[in-house]
Formats: C-alpha cells, structure tokens, sequence
C-alpha cells in the first residue's frame, strides 16, 4: 500500500529511498547491545505500520514513544511505523516522568503509547503495544498510508528550565527541510558519529536521522552517558565524529577516562544545545589534538535554522554563521533590527520552510513564531564579519544597581578556573540593588568560595564578581540535561551564608559588627556573616571602611572588604593596617 500521489516527499521516504540503495548498510548502532540496518529498518516499520493500522490508528492521531536510549533500534522502528501509518509521532524517551509525563500524555491526547519495557499510566482508552508485538504476522513490503508534507510528523516536548514541557509541531515538510554540510559529500568511506542524547530531544531526533540524510553514515547511541563507555565506544568502533552538550563534555574531560583508551580516530568534536564557555574547548583540543572542534546553535523551535562554526579563539563567544538557508537578525526592544556589535534578541529562520507551533497552544504560539521569524529568548549579537555572538539568556540578565550583567560572561571566567568543573551563574534579590550575582560551583575538592570570587576579580569588574558562592556536588538539570537556574534561585535566593552564627569576640570583631549592623539595617551581625550575602554593596562598603578608618584612625580603602567580605577577616585587615600605621601605640 502506497496511498493516492503526493504533493511532495515526506519522512518515510527518505528511509525508502536509502533502503533501496543499500539495504545491508548499518544506520542505527547502540553501543554494544545492538544494530539496524537501512533494510531491516524499511521493513520491520513496514510491518509495525500495518499492525498500527490494524489495531484502528488513523491517519493524523498521536502516538507517545516511551523508550530507554539502549532501546534505539526498538524506539527507530516504532518511529517509522508511526509515520508511515500516517499518524502522528510523540517521542518522549524515559526523560519525562510523573506530572511532567502524565501532563503530555493527556495535552497531547495521544491514542497509544509503544514503548519498550512497561508503560506509564494511560488516558482512559488509550492502549499500550511493542513495535515486534505489531510487526508479528504482517507483511513487510513498501507501506505508507497516504499523508501530504504539510500534515504533522511529530510533536517534540521541550522540557524547558521552567514549568511543564511544551509541545512543539513539526510537519513532514519541516523535517525534510535540512541543508546538508558542503563537506558531507567530500567525505570517501563509512563515518561513524556518536551521540548521548536522550530519545525524544530534537538533537536526538536529528542524529538518528543523519543515516536516512546522507550515505554512509551510522549513528552510535551511547545508552548511558559515562566518560569510560564513551571513550571504549570511541576506540573499538573507531569513531570519527562526537556530539556532544557541553554538561556532558565537562564531564569527559574533568575525568581520566581519554587516558586509558585510543581516541586518535575522532576527527571532529561538535558542542551543541547549551552554551559552551571556551575554557571548554582549550580542554577538548588536548583530548582530541587530531580534532576539529565545532560550535552550533540550534532550537527545537526553529527546527532547521542554526549557525555553525569551526572554534576560533579569536572569536570565542560565537557559535557561528548561519547554515544553508538560515537567516538571522538581531532585534532590540521597539522591534527594530540593530547594528553589527549591538545586543539584542536572536530571530532566526529557515528560507522557505514553514514554522513551527506549540501543540493546542494558540496563544503561546504567537509569541514566539512572528511571521515565519522564531523569537529565541536569547541575547546576542553580530560581529563585523557575521558571526553569532551569545550574551546571555533574557531571563537570565541579572540586573544590579541599574547595571545589566551577563550569566554567560561571568561563567565562562569561572570555567577559566583550572578546578572548576561547570559553573551557573543567576541573580537573587537584593533590598538595595534589586539583584545581586550568585553562582553555584561544582569544583575540585579543596577549593574556596574565596579562591573563585579572588580569580574572577582579576578577569572582571567588581560588581561582576559573584557575592554569594555556593560550591555544590552537581546543578539541577532538566530532562535535557540543562542547567535548571529557577532551582538555584529558590535554593539560595533568600539566605546565602550557611556559616554558623558565631559572636564576635574582641575589640576590632565587636567593632566591625556593629557598624554592619548600623548600616546594614540588621539587628546582630556573627564573626564569620558574610557582608555581601546580608544585603552589602559597594557604597555601604564605602560607608563602613570611611566609619572604621575615622574609628581607629587609619586609612583603609573599600577594596578591604571585597577582599575580606567577613567581620573576622575584616577585623584581621582592621588590626594590621592600624599597627602599621602605629596608630594606638
């Protein structure tokens, strides 16, 4: 069964189309557990597709996929099935659970759900199968129901850094719109590339199309991410390519695991989904010195539309130029297009594609897809020759004493750290300021909060130095493995010092608590408080060094209490600055 003539091709058949050419050719390999060839994968979807039909799926409804990541070849499968029988794909892997999945199961109203081992609870009457459950006793010649490019194909949960995952709608013309690498076709011989993210992400959804896009390509999933398996993975399948987010590229190169295993195949590195801070890529480049190493920016809502870039330390922001028939603007706060160097928001599109949506969301939608423009959410803007330069989030834009400060810029010098393993900067409140720079820290063991603020001050400006720092064991992340800020503003938003409340003893402390106290407006203030995390900013530490300088008679300059932010330590620069001075003697 083929169905009435299209218009234009739509997903299957690209599957069909590489089948023919080379069906014993592998596409889809998941570690060590197993593979799928180009025609094993044409003909099982061909009979899953009939046993979906037969079970009463109707062209246009949704089906969930709910697969672990070592269920690839079974999850690829069911994927084609679902497509070819003309319905509608909702791949969710195993990364939404409880609330989050029980909100897509039913906002979605999906009418089943195939998945690999168990499944969650169903809307009332949707019903559960297994794709060889389908494929049993059917047929596995060409089978496509008859759907025309402009119908959906999928709808991609983006899991977000804030509230409930959202939808977004994808047509068969959208996913066939895809500009191919120049150098794609230089390439001679069979390359592998492997990948670690979770089934049901757009990067995901991407990789495993790679093999159906261009010959001799083969997709390697690594089903859990774990530095030693990827590296053996790399070694015994001689892998030429990585992609990789950069939470999951700090993690191989904060280990040891490059130095037990042959890496020498790997001929580009590819950074993508999240900001990745250059230090990141100083770290790759001595892992992989055979190497390129690559940028690329990309959103589930703009599906096609991205920028890509070989790094360039000299321009060590940017993630690139666009792609094929991306286009790019950068857009200020009266809707007007800026000028090369300004910062503003990042619209991109895709030339002739059609946009995007959010699933049943009308209103939602018309936020963010302006005529055929998708509004990113991120900051950033165009250099001289082009290129794409992210300044930070717009939620993300910590604002202090009418100041605009970038998260990104003040991570990447945390990350500059040679014991720093990854870094999120975010703003708390502050009575005074409005906000005030935090970050949380995850560092090699022996390090200070008070190393890391000393290092950031001799790369930044003062009022970009963190004033509360929490060093922590991991982030908070979402399904997709982004930093989840919200967390972290909740977690240390309203008290940032967790040192125990010791009284001050002795003349200097007794001193310095109680002009903190004065001025900061608080009713005590302990020995080891931290003068930034009860509220201090530059001009009450102006106040308080001119009030105990008058107090002791010395000369002490505000500096002293960035470099000493407690009242014992402050009392200890207090003490020796008068002794020098011979004041008192």
């Amino acid at each position: 069964m083929s169905g009435p003539a299209r218009t234009a091709p739509v997903v299957a058949d690209l599957l069909r189309a590489r089948a023919a050419d080379d069906p014993d050719a592998v596409a889809l390999r998941v570690g060590d557990a197993g593979e799928l060839t180009l025609g094993d994968w044409e003909r099982r979807s061909n009979a899953a597709a009939r046993g979906l039909v037969d079970r009463g799926l109707r062209p246009g409804q949704l089906v969930a996929l709910l697969f672990d990541n070592d269920d690839l070849v079974e999850y690829a499968v069911g994927y084609l099935a679902v497509l070819k029988a003309g319905a509608v794909a909702v791949p969710l892997g195993r990364r939404f659970a409880g609330p989050q999945l029980d909100h897509i199961l039913r906002s979605a109203t999906v009418v089943g759900v195939l998945s690999g081992t168990g499944a969650p609870p169903l809307p009332a009457g949707a019903w559960v199968a297994r794709p060889a459950a389908l494929e049993a006793d059917q047929a596995d010649d060409r089978y496509q129901v008859g759907v025309e490019s402009t119908e959906l194909a999928e709808v991609i949960y983006t899991s977000g850094t804030t509230g409930m995952p959202q939808g977004v709608t994808c047509t068969h013309a959208n996913l066939m719109a895809h500009d191919i690498p120049p150098d794609a076709a230089a390439v001679h011989g069979t390359i592998s590339f492997l990948h670690c993210f979770p089934i049901g992400t757009q990067a995901a959804q991407e990789a495993m199309r790679v093999p159906l896009r261009v010959a001799k390509r083969v997709a390697v999933a690594l089903p859990v991410f774990d530095p030693a398996q990827l590296c053996a993975l790399v070694a015994r399948h001689r892998v030429a390519r990585l992609q990789l987010v950069p939470a999951l590229a700090q993690m191989l190169v904060s280990s040891d695991a490059h130095r037990h295993h042959d890496l020498s195949s790997v001929r580009r590195v590819i950074l993508s989904s999240a900001h990745a801070p250059p230090a990141l890529f100083a770290r790759l480049t001595e892992i992989f010195p055979e190497a390129t190493l690559w940028n690329a920016y990309a959103l589930t809502e703009a599906g096609g539309a991205r920028t890509l870039m070989q790094w360039d330390e000299r321009r060590p922001s940017s993630v690139g130029r666009p792609v094929g028939e991306t286009e790019l603007r950068i857009v200020g706060e009266s809707g007007d297009d800026l000028g090369t160097g300004e910062t503003g928001e990042v619209w991109l599109r895709r030339r002739a594609t059609p946009t995007r949506g959010y699933y049943r969301d009308p209103a939602a939608t018309a936020a963010v897809f302006v005529d055929g423009w998708v509004r990113s959410g991120d900051l950033g803007h165009l250099d001289a020759d082009g290129y794409l330069h992210l300044d930070d989030r717009l939620k993300d834009v910590i604002i202090s004493g009418g100041l605009n400060i970038s998260s990104v810029e003040i991570e990447d010098s945390l990350s500059e750290h040679p014991a720093v393993v990854e870094a999120a900067v975010f703003g708390v409140p502050h009575p005074v300021l409005g906000e005030q720079v935090a970050a949380a820290v995850v560092a090699a063991p022996g390090t200070t909060e008070r190393d890391l603020r000393n290092f950031v001050r001799t790369r930044l400006a003062e009022h970009q130095v963190p004033r509360r720092l929490v060093l922590v064991d991991e982030l908070p992340r979402n399904p997709s493995g982004k930093v989840r800020k919200t967390d972290l503003r909740r977690r240390y938003g309203e008290d940032g010092s967790a040192a125990p409340n010791v009284a001050p003893t002795g003349t200097m402390e007794e001193a310095v608590a109680a002009v903190w106290a004065e001025l900061l407006g608080v009713p005590a203030v302990g020995a080891h408080d931290d003068f930034f995390a009860l509220g201090g900013h530059s001009l009450v530490a102006v106040q308080i060094t001119a009030r105990l300088g008058e107090a002791f008679g010395i000369e002490l300059d505000a500096g002293a209490v960035f470099e000493a932010p407690t009242v014992a330590e402050l009392a200890v620069v207090l003490a020796a600055a008068r002794a020098a001075s011979g004041a008192g003697t």
